[in-house]
């Protein structure tokens, strides 16, 4: 548990971090009430709040690249060497995180040009500030590689995340195993994993954006970094879950943030501040299975991996719910089939391991098994031809404990 609670703590103190600094990054790019609506939107976000309790580099990766981007734009406002390496810090930070964090060498060089045709910083200056951004951030580079880093090092890593997967592994959407990786599937798993209200209000911010000129210039700052993060993904070959598009997610929120400041009707104001209400409460009942959470019109949580797998569902995060629900049913023998790396009796789990015989074959009692698990099952059905395996279609699981492990009994 102290290891737990260790290895998580950083990624709690950055995600305070994000909420601080990206409130404040919405307040001064335009004013009023937009730093507490990104605060909230990003504190009550069900995506960030399943990885940002995980000792992973997604969420570290999201938050660091945000800063980084809110950087780079107080060292355009003030043009101070300090400003750029503070910018240049952050984006070194990024840079270890996650590879994902190389997109801010094209949304830097976007948001550069647009500020020079924009006539606020000439082209020497950004020059000069890019080049105390770039020393900092591959000082820090080397730093974090124990002075063993190489460019050859990160194109190869970037390589490996968007143009390789394992020959003959089967992707999953939408309950079909795919035999190659299709360009919409991040886009796809937003929809599925997003609030409804949050889809909303990204559609009436575009809207409101657009009508006003005013909100023009910070909806390029938070609008060119999101897109980058999703169009790359349409290049992604792995289909490693929603995670690698979460970048985005603080982005989109403070576009809705700073379009909120427009000036719309009454009505207008009283459906965007019920959009915001809707979307907290949708948070709020999905505690505490973020990580497996799914908006009401995809099924809600249940219908996971009838639709999507891996760490859109599944991440090995209810063995304790599982070793509650047994000590409250102690007279049921239970054989488990569970997806992960630690030992279930750890978490207090009694249950045996679920042979191989019984995944054709089972045998009296209960079995409890990962949604992870539930999902191989079914790509292994498709990829065979033995239908009887696919426990999805077959069986209907009587209860769920967590949002990841499902039960079935027999006889």
């Amino acid at each position: 548990n102290d290891l737990a609670f260790w290895s998580r703590f950083p990624v709690w103190i950055v995600g305070a971090c994000l909420i601080i600094s990206g409130g404040t990054f919405c307040t001064r790019l335009v004013g009023g009430w937009s730093g507490a609506v990104f605060a909230l939107l990003v504190a009550l976000s069900p995506n960030l709040l399943a990885h940002g309790r995980l000792a992973t580099t997604d969420f570290g990766c999201a938050a660091l690249m945000f800063g980084s981007v809110f950087a780079f734009w107080q060292a355009i406002e003030d043009q101070r060497p300090q400003k750029w390496l503070i910018a240049g810090t952050l984006t070194g930070l990024a840079l270890l995180a996650k590879y994902t964090s190389l997109l801010l060498g094209p949304i830097f060089i976007i948001l550069g040009l647009y500020e020079w045709r924009s006539g606020r910083i000439r082209l020497n200056e950004i020059a000069r500030g890019t080049a105390i951004l770039i020393a900092v951030g591959m000082a820090l580079l080397f730093i974090g590689y124990g002075l063993q880093f190489g460019p050859a090092k990160y194109v190869d890593g970037l390589g490996a995340i968007y143009s390789r997967y394992t020959e003959g592994f089967r992707f999953y959407l939408l309950g079909q195993a795919l035999n190659k990786p299709v360009w919409y599937y991040h886009l796809v798993a937003f929809v599925l994993k997003t609030p409804e209200p949050t889809l909303l209000l990204l559609l009436i911010s575009v809207y409101s954006v657009f009508r006003s000129p005013r909100l023009q210039r910070p909806a390029v700052y938070v609008g060119i970094p999101a897109l980058l993060v999703i169009f790359v993904s349409s290049f992604d070959q792995a289909h490693l879950g929603l995670r690698r598009i979460l970048p985005a997610y603080p982005f989109l929120f403070a576009l809705i943030a700073i379009a909120g400041t427009n000036k719309p009707c009454r009505f207008c104001r009283h459906v965007y501040i019920g959009l915001i209400v809707w979307a907290s409460l949708a948070s709020l009942m999905a505690y505490p299975h973020y990580l497996s959470y799914f908006n009401i019109l995809s099924g809600g949580i249940s219908n996971g991996p009838y639709l999507l797998e891996d760490s859109n569902v599944d991440w090995g995060q209810d063995l304790p719910a599982l070793a509650a629900w047994e000590a409250a049913h102690p007279s049921e023998p239970v054989s488990l089939r569970y997806f992960g790396s630690v030992p279930p009796h750890l978490y207090g789990v009694k249950a045996k391991k679920m042979t191989d015989n019984e995944v054709i074959s089972p045998i009296d009692g209960v079995y409890a098994i990962s949604a992870h698990s539930l999902v191989y099952f079914r790509k292994a059905a498709l990829q065979t031809g033995r239908q009887r395996v696919d426990w999805l279609s077959r069986y209907q699981p009587f209860e769920r404990v967590g949002g990841s492990i499902y039960l079935f009994r027999f006889p």
